[in-house]
């Protein structure tokens, strides 16, 4: 009996053990398992060299820095977000750098949190997923290291060739390409390095085909085509905010190619950016001395005429466009070769010349003023037939009698008035010459010519129906004058009041503009550009930023400061209607940083 009781009790005990051991490996392995909390981000980074966990562990570290940024209201520099950062971007990075070959999505995954961080050490992943660009196939990781060297500042070499390397092959009429060549773009022209001018001279350069005909159905062209036109414009855009001199002629080459009329607005820009070192070569285009243009020009224009004419108009055009005093002369020169242009015999060069001439007379109102061009402009003017036009189908009278304005001086009345008293033709030519120079007298009258102006309109069109619209902008305008007299505060307000940025109401705010212009000085400038972000009517934002052009004949670097302020504080609230109509102001602080 004692025998077995021996040889039970060793049993037991090994089976007791063996099964106190069990449980002691069972409470143990419990308490590993609670140490490691899946709802730390530490569980995730383990697993980060995991092969077979790793998509998961990468998705729930993305969520831990999505749900830390949501409750910090999108504040990287938050506490809680920096300590996350600190705990996830080396071994995030470590793993990007170290781990060719994982899967697409993770990758993607992995880059977009490391960019998204903005934590400068990622900084060398962003530069590999540049580096490591393939078309077609990791667009995402492009955009996403793109966007973080943009807004982080970087400017290391290394990674500034590997965004112009991948501007090169990237294409915008790919699938993937087509969805992130904009954003791209931003990130492009945000950083604008000079360092990249060889190769953007380079994609400006490139010859472009317009896709006509049967060509509109060959997807191949048409692709090559938008894929030009993505790296032209941005290639323009990025050399005239680097300010390169030696883009001016490829620029101007642009706008003198009739393939590249997708890019030549961005190009004519572009040497509005560049400014006075554009000048140079805008004037030798303008007076036809530059031979190496000339044969351009007739390389890519089929039409012997046009191709004589275009480097011409087109200097002048720019050159209008630039807005510089240092435009005058040049423009008054050129003027002068067409003083007979009215006396030429055959139609058609005649036609041409009356054409020229008058580009050539706008363009030159809208360079600072002086008694000089407005003694060139006014002997164009009176000259002009009425049957003259002017691109792109306008009538040539109507135009200048409009660009008048730009002088702002309340003498060019009498010259209107004495234009259409002596004018010499049918009624109809008669009636035009009446409508067209009325508008230009209502916006120039002071107080003391509101007499004149409504003999003068009462004279031209005294029926009821006759010019009615310039009637009922004359009443406006003699109440707004009656208010306001010569106070230019009261005309700076009335700018801004909420009635007037109504469409029916909107010429009271035109008028109060162009009384600003003509009462103000430079000490005004800064009055105007206050009172800008509370302007909602375009046109009368427009006609203000005319006034303040106008005031500003030399540049003023305080006013391209504080007018560049409001429109970032406009992107930034994402109007898309206040964007637009932010258009001509953005072109209007370009041309006043070009007179400096």
């Amino acid at each position: 009996m004692l025998s077995k009781v021996r040889k039970i009790t060793p049993l037991l005990r090994s089976l007791l053990l063996g099964v106190a051991a069990v449980s002691t490996v069972s409470v143990t392995s419990a308490v590993v398992v609670g140490c490691e909390n899946d709802k730390q981000p530490e569980y995730h980074i383990k697993r980060l060299n995991e092969p077979a966990v790793r998509p998961q562990a990468i998705k729930r570290l993305v969520q831990f820095f999505e749900d830390a940024m949501s409750r910090a209201d999108k504040n990287r520099d938050d506490k809680v977000v920096q300590e996350l950062l600190d705990k996830i971007i080396p071994p995030m990075t470590k793993l990007y750098l170290e781990t060719p070959d994982m899967d697409s999505r993770s990758r993607t995954d992995l880059v977009n949190l490391l960019a998204d961080s903005r934590d400068m050490r990622a900084k060398p992943a962003w530069i590999k997923a540049i580096k490591d660009y393939r078309p077609n196939q990791t667009e995402f990781d492009l955009r996403s290291a793109a966007k973080a060297i943009a807004e982080t500042k970087v400017q290391d070499p290394e990674a500034m060739d590997g965004l112009i390397a991948a501007f090169v092959k990237l294409r915008a009429s790919s699938v993937k390409g087509g969805e992130i060549y904009l954003d791209f773009k931003k990130s492009m022209v945000d950083i604008s390095s000079p360092t990249w001018t060889p190769q953007l001279l380079e994609r400006l350069n490139r010859p472009m085909t317009i896709p006509t005909g049967n060509d509109r159905k060959d997807e191949d062209k048409v692709s090559e085509y938008k894929d030009e036109i993505y790296w032209q414009n941005t290639a323009a855009e990025i050399l005239g905010i680097v300010k390169s001199p030696d883009a001016v002629k490829p620029l101007f080459q642009v706008v003198v190619d009739p393939n590249k009329g997708d890019v030549a607005a961005m190009a004519v820009m572009a040497m509005v950016k560049i400014g006075k070192h554009s000048m140079n070569a805008l004037i030798d285009a303008l007076a036809g001395t530059d031979e190496a243009l000339n044969a351009f020009a007739k390389e890519k224009i089929k039409d012997e005429k046009a191709a004589v004419i275009a480097p011409t108009r087109s200097a002048a055009l720019v050159i209008g466009t630039v807005g510089r005093s240092d435009g005058i002369q040049p423009l008054m020169i050129a003027l002068e070769k067409y003083d007979k242009a009215e006396s030429i015999k055959d139609r058609e060069e005649r036609k041409s010349a009356l054409e020229t001439k008058a580009i050539l007379a706008r363009e030159l109102t809208k360079c600072p003023p002086s008694p000089e061009s407005l003694a060139a402009f006014t002997k164009v003017f009176q000259s002009m037939p009425p049957e003259a036009g002017i691109p792109p189908g306008d009538i040539a009278i109507s135009a200048l009698a409009d660009a008048y304005t730009r002088f702002y001086d309340p003498a060019i009345i009498d010259i209107l008035i004495r234009r259409v008293e002596t004018f010499k033709g049918d009624k109809e030519d008669r009636d035009m010459v009446r409508d067209s120079v009325i508008p230009t007298m209502i916006k120039l009258m002071l107080p003391q010519h509101v007499k004149t102006v409504d003999d003068a309109i009462a004279k031209w069109a005294p029926g009821k129906d006759e010019a009615k619209v310039e009637k009922e902008a004359l009443g406006r305008a003699k109440k707004l004058l009656e208010a306001c007299g010569e106070k230019i505060e009261c005309y700076i307000a009335k700018m801004e009041e909420p009635a007037v940025q109504e469409k029916e109401e909107q010429f009271y705010g035109i008028k109060a503009a162009y009384m600003v212009a003509m009462l103000g000085n430079e000490k005004t400038r800064m009055d105007i550009v206050a009172v800008l972000p509370k302007i909602k009517n375009a046109a009368i934002k427009f006609a203000a930023g005319q006034a303040l052009e106008f005031l500003t004949p030399n540049g003023d670097q305080a006013v391209a400061d504080e007018i560049e302020k409001q429109l970032e504080a406009n992107i930034k609230k994402g109007d898309q209607n206040l964007i637009a109509g932010d258009s001509a102001i953005r072109q209007i602080r370009l041309r006043i940083l070009a007179r400096l």
